[in-house]
């Protein structure tokens, strides 16, 4: 997983991650932005899963929602959560960029660095 943090010409935190790995980018930006306190929170959860304390946590959001095990992480959109009945599989919303994975040790580390680029700006 390829991740890069900068900012926007506003000076807004923005992560951009590789193809498979965009919904971690969104979520960052959407959810964690200007949430130090939840930021550190989940840390210590991620923490706690990779010390074998507890077995899953999920965590919704405003617009992603973020399950974990003590193997993995995920990301997905919360619209991949409702069923529409209107909505034929033509007309199904697409995965990309609405769903991510990746090893809850990578995972730890990207979330690691997130906060280090926050604090780095002031954010």
């Amino acid at each position: 997983m390829e991740y890069e943090f900068s900012q926007d010409m506003l000076g807004s935190p923005v992560a951009r991650f590789s193809m498979d790995h965009e919904a971690f980018g969104f979520w960052l930006e959407d959810e964690l932005v200007g949430q130090a306190a939840r930021l550190t929170q989940l840390l210590a959860e991620v923490g706690a899963l990779q010390q074998g304390r507890g077995w899953t946590f999920e965590l919704a959001g405003r617009e992603y929602r973020l399950l974990l095990d003590r193997d993995e992480a995920t990301v997905a959109a919360n619209a991949l959560f409702q069923e529409d009945d209107w909505q034929d599989e033509e007309m199904a919303l697409s995965d990309e960029g609405q769903r991510a994975g990746c090893g809850l040790d990578d995972f730890a580390a990207m979330l690691a660095d997130w906060q280090r680029y926050l604090m780095s700006i002031g954010h």
